[in-house]
């Protein structure tokens, strides 16, 4: 089948951005009430609303009324505790906002129309309808009290991009309708109540760690996917709970032939019927429909005992669905800072003791460089260079103790396959260069799980400028600034160091340049799709595609093929490994064109991280001191 060859569900596991400010900080202090009509359709700002008055508004639907559409940058609307009885709808132009209650026990939208009811038909019995993208909910309740009277909707949600964290949906039949043929909507810690299909319709919906509750015996899921959607709904690491007096529940059934329903590491109460799945009276759709589960358990994951026409995954098949891949599409999958809207997971794949035990079994004379602090050295931790909402990017600082005089600089750009490492790995390094008289700045950036490139090509740079604007702070002679890198740190080097246009810039509020005067990259690409480059999957983790799918992006991230580059000293250490030297010659021919000064070093018989171990450590300090008092002429 199409759907069991191309897409199966993996494990998916991530973390979403924390708000750095939490409710009652933001909530706190005098505030002054607004008059929603004088400013509908005006305001940029953080807004509380709150029954009591103490808010700028009473009611959620005044605040919505006065939010910008389009709004140029992201806002909050924190709502106070309260029983809201608003029937309310979030218009397609409203995006780049999170609504905050307090908790979902006490902070409740609710509402009560039915499909019966003056002949309102179900998709007019919404109590929140959602239409805009871009758009969080956090600690909320959402219900319809409607009662058992047939279909009765409280979250209908059409939007792109959305996400519900720790909110309750209350209701009966046809509880949560998450629909929209392009939509993608993530909902994690939820708790989702109803009876008869009360999780419905045609969205790509991922629901992570999320209680799933059946109040009658019926069916939970009712699937509409279209035929050329790739993926459904997706439930991971979810519990499915029912009443005491529920024994019949199917997973799902149907609601249009192409259906897709998965899932994974699910508990499953003694409620689940064996079968697991309905047809909904139409055998032609057992050929259509994509129903799977992996490693569900509990009284009822009886899998040997499903009908035959959905799927057990293996593992396998089971880990080509990430995260990644479910809410990938062709519009973006970014929010308004350049990180993924529906978080992401810190990638610790690439670690100095992990590394070293990989690289002894065919090096075993290497020893691990662990971090040694130094008397002559003063560190300076935990900058925080760069905001992007509540997610804060840090740099450390190492100068020498005993400097008398402005020094030169080195920002160092840590590897590890453009999705995992982290700034400590460069610290030795660091304190080795800062004992030997230089100034030295380790940085934090965005890696490919969190934001794809240039997102991290502009942290750096962002970096770079701060360090300028604070260089006084450190005895840094601004003048004298170079940035070194390894692995893909040092394609990050290269590329940072070479450009200067807007692409590459970013946006910035600081008055300050990210020019650098000299590149020192180890064992980092200058050209991605190169003969001698083996870049395969990480490269298009961060690329945002494969070479086929995104050359002119995979173009612009290769030192080599800049259109417009600026040249600067380059310093190349490599290993053994040709292939990570890809784009290196070519380079080395364009600055001796233009009589721009280079070196290269090879350490034979070595491991890729060979600047992590002894005995390579201090030969490449050296080096580097070597190369960094000729081109700074000390």
């Amino acid at each position: 089948m199409k759907y069991f060859m191309k897409s199966a569900f993996f494990y998916l596991v991530f973390l979403l951005l924390i708000i750095s400010n939490s409710f009652s900080q933001v909530t706190s202090g005098e505030i002054k009430p607004l008059d929603s009509e004088k400013l509908k359709g005006k305001i940029e700002h953080d807004i509380v609303v709150a029954q009591d008055g103490s808010g700028h508004f009473k009611t959620i639907g005044e605040a919505l009324d006065a939010i910008r559409v389009y709004l140029p940058k992201p806002i909050t609307v924190y709502i106070k505790p309260g029983i809201y009885k608003e029937k309310l709808v979030i218009l397609g132009p409203v995006t780049n906002v999170t609504f905050e209650g307090e908790s979902p026990e006490n902070t409740i939208i609710t509402f009560d129309d039915y499909a019966a009811k003056d002949n309102m038909g179900t998709f007019e019995t919404y109590t929140l309808k959602v239409l805009g993208n871009s758009l969080t909910f956090k600690n909320l309740t959402i219900e319809n009290t409607a009662g058992n009277v047939g279909q009765a909707v409280a979250l209908h949600a059409e939007g792109d991009r959305l996400v519900f964290e720790n909110c309750r949906f209350l209701g009966n039949q046809d509880t949560m309708f998450a629909s929209g043929e392009n939509s993608r909507q993530l909902y994690r810690n939820c708790y989702i109540e109803g009876t008869t299909d009360f999780i419905f319709g045609s969205a790509t919906a991922v629901f992570e760690n999320c209680v799933i509750h059946s109040k009658a015996d019926s069916y939970i899921t009712a699937a509409s996917t279209p035929e050329w959607v790739e993926y459904g709904y997706v439930f991971k690491d979810c519990k499915l709970t029912s009443a005491p007096e529920v024994t019949k529940v199917y997973l799902g059934r149907p609601w249009r032939d192409f259906a897709i329903t998965v899932f994974i590491n699910t508990e499953m109460g003694a409620h689940i019927v064996p079968e697991g799945w309905h047809n909904w009276g139409r055998e032609k759709a057992e050929q259509t429909v994509f129903y799977a589960e992996y490693g569900s358990f509990g009284a009822g994951a009886n899998s040997k005992e499903r009908v035959v026409w959905s799927h057990q995954l293996t593992e396998n098949q089971a880990k080509k669905f990430h995260v990644y891949e479910v809410f990938a599409g062709k519009t973006k999958d970014s929010d308004f800072y350049g990180n993924r809207w529906f978080g992401f997971e810190k990638d610790g794949s690439f670690n100095l003791q992990d590394a070293w035990k990989k690289d002894v079994k065919n090096f075993p004379q290497i020893t691990p460089v662990e971090i040694q602090s130094s008397e002559s050295v003063t560190e300076s931790r935990g900058h925080i260079y760069k905001k992007l909402g509540g997610r804060e990017l840090k740099l450390d600082v190492f100068s020498p103790t005993q400097a008398e005089s402005l020094r030169p600089v080195i920002v160092m750009v840590h590897g590890g396959g453009w999705k995992s490492g982290d700034k400590e790995l460069q610290i030795p390094m660091a304190i080795a260069l800062a004992e030997r008289g230089y100034v030295t700045a380790v940085v934090e950036y965005r890696l490919s799980p969190e934001a794809q490139y240039p997102a991290g090509i502009h942290d750096v740079k962002e970096a770079i400028r701060w360090l300028k604007v604070h260089a006084n702070e450190f005895g840094i002679d601004s003048s004298q600034m170079a940035i070194s890198g390894s692995s893909a740190g040092g394609q990050i080097a290269a590329l940072v160091g070479m450009t200067n246009t807007e692409e590459y810039e970013g946006t910035s509020e600081l008055d300050a340049s990210s020019e650098v005067q000299a590149i020192v990259d180890m064992d980092g690409v200058l050209a991605f799709h190169h003969p001698e480059s083996a870049e395969g999957q990480v490269a298009s983790e961060w690329l945002g595609g494969t070479y086929e799918q995104k050359p002119e992006v995979w173009d612009a991230a290769s030192p080599l093929y800049l259109q417009n580059p600026i040249y600067k000293p380059i310093l190349f250490i490599q290993s053994q490994y040709p292939r990570f030297h890809a784009g290196r010659d070519e380079l080395i021919d364009k600055l001796n064109a233009k009589g721009i000064y280079s070196e290269v070093h090879t350490f034979p018989d070595t491991p890729h991280p060979f600047w992590l171990y002894n005995p390579w450590f201090e030969p490449t300090i050296e080096k580097m001191i070597q190369f960094f008092d000729r081109v700074f002429d000390k």
